[in-house]
């Protein structure tokens, strides 16, 4: 039997000091001493003839390209380990650990709290922790192991995720309550909308997908604003600095800063975005699979699942 000269201990405190750029906060995240960490991997590093992480003054560490390499495959072997030791763990019907959800920034302030709430009813013992980021980032995230699942928008390829829908969120305008159409009760053509200046989210393949429903209706609009909040946008609309394009509804009308907006459908069958959930195609984790059931329960009740993976899109 050939010994690989390390072991998992050793492996994870690796992975968490790679994911968090720093062996004081690993230790704190693993809850053990920064020496008894840092022992550890100079043994890792030791046993395997390799230096995995430069230290960089005042900001802690990176990986070095041998370390971007073993952290590759070490995220691999991590996954499977956890796989094995869920598979074991079933027989007493109780799932353990930790599950790192990802979650598009501007969708999560709708739909984290609802969907971990959901989650953690059913497995009360399965720690979740929540990461939010833009989408390319979560992308990342998970092609490294730093999360294992993620809830996005099909706003960009993806090549080596599986994805499943969960539900399809049409476009809208918002507008200010004085707005000449803030009141109509039959949606309204984009087209309407061509005089009045736009309050653009521009966030990473967002901007142009609001954009390009634009150009779908023959429409060049005057981009008065650009800004990455979600909140900005429905605030800067709501003192009537211009209309916006939305998906996901709010609860109530008032902004942050008091003022109100309207939502307007409307008539154009435009393209809306696509929810899905994103794993890696090869995960083996009972916890994604469990997460992913959860999902389609809650969306399914609203009669908006359609299941597809990357590959039927191709």
């Amino acid at each position: 039997m050939i010994d690989p000269g390390f072991t998992l201990t050793q492996l994870r405190y690796f992975a968490e000091t790679a994911r968090v750029g720093s062996m004081t906060e690993a230790a704190r995240r693993l809850h053990i001493s920064q020496p008894a960490l840092s022992s550890a991997i100079n043994q890792l590093e030791h046993d395997l003839g390799v230096q995995l992480f430069e230290r960089v003054p005042r900001r802690g560490v990176r990986l070095t390209s041998a370390g971007r390499q073993f952290h590759t495959d070490a995220a691999g072997l991590l996954a499977h380990a956890a796989g094995l030791a869920e598979r074991a763990g079933s027989f007493a019907n109780s799932l353990t650990g930790t599950l790192r959800v990802g979650m598009y920034l501007p969708l999560a302030p709708f739909r984290a709290p609802t969907i971990l709430q959901a989650f953690t009813r059913r497995h009360s013992s399965i720690t979740v922790e929540l990461f939010e980021a833009n989408h390319d980032r979560l992308v990342e995230m998970l092609e490294d192991h730093e999360i294992d699942v993620a809830i996005g928008y099909d706003m960009a390829p993806l090549e080596h995720l599986t994805s499943e829908a969960l539900e399809v969120i049409p476009p809208h305008m918002i507008v200010a309550p004085e707005h000449p159409l803030g009141a109509s009760a039959e949606p309204v053509s984009l087209t309407r909308f061509a005089g009045d200046p736009l309050v653009l989210l521009d966030l990473p393949h967002t901007a142009s997908y609001y954009l390009s429903l634009y150009r779908m209706v023959g429409i060049d609009p005057e981009v008065r604003y650009r800004v990455q909040g979600y909140e900005t946008v429905r605030g800067l609309v709501g003192r009537g600095f211009g209309v916006a394009l939305l998906n996901q509804r709010m609860g109530h009308d008032v902004t942050y800063g008091g003022a109100k907006v309207r939502a307007v459908d409307l008539a154009e069958d435009l393209p809306g975005l696509t929810l899905q959930l994103l794993r890696r195609p090869d995960d083996e984790s009972q916890r994604v699979r469990v997460f992913a059931d959860v999902c389609r329960s809650l969306f399914s009740r609203s009669g908006a699942v359609a299941r597809h993976d990357a590959a039927a899109r191709e």
